[in-house]
């Protein structure tokens, strides 16, 4: 911490905090518990407002198994590391970090939103060896002042430096990748990208709308809830006679309908959110992979213009050692100074040509195999998210389910004949030793309901894998009767050729006794002449 900052609003009491960590209604940051961050070798948590000189900023704790100091880092800080690898890992993926917020970046929704994909962030760059394990992550994690400065100071690499550190990174390359092929492949990719890139925008629109009805509704309902508690207060009970005995919110008897009613705000999910998520991180991953294919064609681009120099240097060393040097190059300087110089330029062209293009068959090489990955990836992601929606869209159904229950059965409870055609009088409520009308027994009654309903799930499932198979055992019985049919035919059109064939002798063995008979006939004439 600088001199001219101070942490300000540390406690777990804080409001800020208790908003990014309890959430709105229908937040699920339990997602991500921090009792699963804490496996990681690197996260975040803690956000807190730090208060400079002029105005403040949030900064988080950085902690994980890797993590052995007190460290605090801002959203900048992990800026400038990821702004940096991409500088020095050119044409490698690497994950990438929420984007930059002018304004609004200390709301308690952004604040969240930041933690859940810079945590991710981490996670990720975890996962790649060697960038975790890279000089730019490494400075990142240690106890520097202004971490940032630190970063944004290391030196850019040479070509050399580059295809060292990648050789170490991929020794396995294939050293025969043909970058011809490769580039048609990559650029295929990416225009897949941009339409993908599209598709998700697009789709985010039908699922913040989606959200922000949930949202709505689920408020409403909650509104709804608790208007039907004040009626009760300010209008059954005086109904009533005050006797409490006849209400059914406020009802002391019915501790397990109150107790659902408080906390049916905390219970009440909204799916759509777990949506929201998806798409966040659908966007990061798609533009990672678009920077990182970006940056293989701009290393194709720079492989051009050192080879069109080079042509350039050959044919300057070529005509000065003719005598023909430029007049600017050499009104200072012998010529043979000169043709050294770009025979020195030549060479070290020649270099970075040679290193450029082993740099390109290993970026192009991994970039092949990255997309593959990719593919799998966020195929894999949409089926977690969409089997989450499931879950998480079951789970309110539940809650709504259970309270409706209680409600019921306080009713049955309290007037049996409730939404019949008698007339309703008030009834003091009968003495039960079960107060709470066998609350445990209900608990028991849902979860029996809940694994019933599993049951006939599972036996519908096993029906319908029942009914493909016989489907399936049709299928192939009508196929076989088919083939037997064709066959059949093929022996009754070989059985017809046959006939034909013995027809066709037996006609041809008579025409040729027909004519014998005419050339003995003929013959016979001949004699009797």
């Amino acid at each position: 911490m600088e001199d001219n900052e101070r942490e300000i609003n540390t406690s777990q009491n804080d409001p800020l905090i208790s908003i990014v960590y309890s959430g709105e209604p229908g937040d699920i940051y339990f997602m991500n518990p921090p009792k699963e961050l804490s496996t990681y070798p690197m996260y975040i948590d803690n956000p807190h407002k730090m208060e400079k000189t002029v105005g403040s900023y949030i900064a988080y704790s950085l902690n994980g198994t890797d993590i052995t100091d007190k460290l605090s880092r801002r959203y900048s800080d992990f800026f400038s590391l990821y702004e940096k690898l991409l500088q020095r890992w050119p044409g490698i993926y690497i994950p990438r970090i929420p984007q930059k917020k002018i304004t609004g970046n200390k709301d308690p929704p952004i604040i969240s939103k930041r933690i859940r994909l810079i945590n991710r962030f981490c996670l990720n760059l975890s996962n790649i060896e060697y960038l975790y394990k890279s000089e730019e992550v490494n400075l990142f994690k240690s106890n520097v002042p202004e971490v940032a400065n630190a970063i944004n100071k290391l030196p850019d690499l040479k070509l050399s430096e580059i295809l060292s550190r990648m050789k170490d990174a991929f020794p396995e390359y294939n050293t025969n990748y043909d970058i011809i092929v490769g580039r048609s492949k990559i650029i295929d990719f990416d225009t897949f990208l941009k339409k993908c890139s599209k598709n998700i925008e697009e789709f985010k629109i039908s699922v913040n709308s989606a959200n922000e009805k949930r949202e709505t509704q689920n408020k409403q309902f909650l509104q709804l809830i608790h208007g039907f508690s004040n009626y009760e207060k300010d209008n059954i009970l005086s109904y009533a006679n005050n006797n409490e005995n006849n209400l059914i919110f406020y009802n002391p008897s019915y501790t397990s309908l109150s107790e659902k009613v408080l906390k049916l705000k905390k219970e009440m999910i909204n799916p759509f959110v777990a949506f929201k998520y998806w798409l966040d991180e659908e966007t990061l991953d798609v533009k990672a992979m678009q920077i990182a294919i970006e940056q293989i064609l701009n290393l194709l681009e720079t492989e051009i213009k050192l080879k069109t120099k080079l042509e350039e240097l050959e044919q300057d060393i070529t005509k000065g050692q003719a005598g023909q040097v430029n007049i600017f190059k050499s009104i200072f300087k012998k010529k043979e100074d000169i043709v050294a110089k770009m025979e020195r330029e030549k060479e070290e062209t020649k270099q970075k040509i040679e290193d450029i293009g082993e740099i390109i068959k290993i970026v192009g090489d991994n970039m092949e195999k990255q997309i593959d990955t990719f593919k799998n990836e966020k195929t894999q992601n949409y089926y977690k998210y969409l089997k989450m929606f499931a879950i998480l869209e079951r789970e309110s159904n539940k809650v709504l389910r259970e309270l409706w229950t209680l409600i019921k059965n306080a009713l049955n409870d309290i007037s049996p004949n409730a939404g019949q055609d008698e007339d309703y009088q008030s009834q003091p409520k009968k003495e039960n030793s079960n107060k709470d009308f066998k609350t445990d027994k209900h608990e028991e009654n849902l979860e029996d309901h809940d694994k019933e309903e599993n049951k006939i799930e599972d036996k519908e499932e096993e029906n319908r894998i029942e009914d493909n198979q016989e489907e399936n055992r049709i299928d192939n019985e009508e196929e076989n009767r088919i083939e037997d049919n064709q066959e059949e035919n093929r022996v009754d059109n070989e059985e017809e050729n046959r006939i034909e064939d013995n027809q066709e002798e037996n006609r041809i063995d008579e025409d040729e006794g027909g004519n014998r008979e005419e050339e003995g006939e003929d013959r016979g004439g001949n004699d009797e002449e």
